[in-house]
This record gives C-alpha cells, structure tokens and sequence, in this order.
C-alpha cells in the first residue's frame, strides 16, 4: 500500500541546514498498523506529513497504492488527501458553533455532498465512537476522550483507507488513552491501515509493527 523508499528531508534555516530524513525507507501493506516512536525533534511529524502527502521529500520516491506521489502537483495531491487519507492531531481544532454532527461533516460539504446527507453519515460515525448520545452537543462541552472521538469520526468520514494519528493520546489521561487506543484497534481490526506517531510505550505496543525513529532513520522491533 505504501513503498517509501531513500527518501531525505532538509530544511534550511538562516545559517544552517537541517537533515530530519536521511534515505529512509519504509513499507506499509494494507491492514497494518504501524506505531512510529522516538523522542521530539527526531523527524517522527515529518515522516508523518510526507505520508499524509502535507509536504514532499527533497529525494527518494514514494508510491501509495500505484500513485507516485513525487510527482504529482499540489491538485493531486489534495485529491489523494480527500480520497485516501485520514488525519488526526494531537490537538483538536472544531467549529466551535457547530454541533458535532456538522463538526464531523465538514470534510462531506467541502466535496459537495447535501447538508441531510452529511449530517446522517456523521451521526452514524458518532454513534460508531459511542458518541450517540452528545448529538446535539458543541464541542466546547466535551472531555479531552471524547474529543479525540469526534476527530477520529471526522477523519473516517470520506472513508479513508489509510488513518495517520499524530499523538493522538498526547493529551489524555491514562483512561482515556486506553479507550482511544482500543478503538483504533478496532478499527484496525475492521480493515483500516493505521500509521500511528506516539512517544508513548504504551500506546506503541497496541500496534503489529512498531519503529523507532533515531537520527532520521527507522529501527524496526517486532510488534505484538
């Protein structure tokens, strides 16, 4: 599903030029869920992003189920975040005068899709994340848990076929933690790839495979 391969990543600040990626190379099939780990500054958000087709590498090739994404231009490349991608933060980012079924229905008005329409996909993946009974609340009125399950709806809604989490539970409690981290097990079970960024051990160990990001390589260790 995913061939990365030598890739490099620099970015250059005044003075200096800094190396986050250096010729990595990573293979994702369909149905894995993959935990990438190490400390910050290590290029773990990085990698992310040129997944998520957010940014380009400088070199190396990168193919994502037959399309070469090195190559596309900046129209493509939204095309294949709407259709294929899905995408939860660390930090969650709502309207906040928007009920939660509107909330997890942007990404359907954006491609046109009827208001009724979207907001009846949207109810059903809120009651997927065992959020059926907040329908009519804003997101100002909910816990830090079942935010992150509104945004982990919102990121199913154009069914994607590849989640990236980046520290999805960076800003949770234990409990709640367990509970996100289960729920995308679940939804791995169900078919969802899942490349998941955490600095967490934890969290890590709930995935098959699991990598360590060191000098802007991959160590791979065997998952559970």
């Amino acid at each position: 599903m995913i061939q990365v391969r030598a890739i490099d990543k620099s970015y250059t600040l005044p003075g200096q030029k800094i190396t986050v990626l250096k010729k990595l190379s990573l293979d994702i099939a369909e149905g894995d869920f993959v935990a990438i780990m190490g400390p910050s500054g290590t290029g773990k958000s990085t990698l992310l992003n040129l997944l998520g087709c957010l940014d380009i590498a400088d070199s190396g090739s990168f193919i994502l189920e037959q399309n070469t994404i090195s190559k596309m231009d900046d129209r493509a490349l939204a095309e294949i975040r709407n259709r294929k991608l899905g995408f939860v933060f660390q930090s969650t980012i709502f309207v906040d005068y928007l009920d939660l079924p509107d909330n997890v229905a942007i990404p359907g008005f954006y491609s046109g899709m009827s208001h009724f329409d979207g907001r009846q996909r949207a109810i059903g993946l809120l009651k997927q994340v065992g959020l059926g009974h907040r329908l009519s609340h804003l997101p100002g009125q909910l816990s830090g848990g079942e935010s992150q399950r509104v945004a982990i709806a919102r990121a199913l809604f154009n069914r994607p076929r590849i989640l990236l989490a980046d520290e999805p539970t960076g800003n949770l409690d234990r409990r709640n933690s367990v509970e996100i981290v289960n729920m995308l097990r679940g939804l791995n079970a169900e078919g969802l790839t899942i490349v998941l960024i955490t600095h967490d051990e934890t969290v890590a160990r709930a995935a098959g495979k699991i990598f360590t990001m060191q000098d802007g390589e991959l160590k791979h260790h065997a998952g559970q």
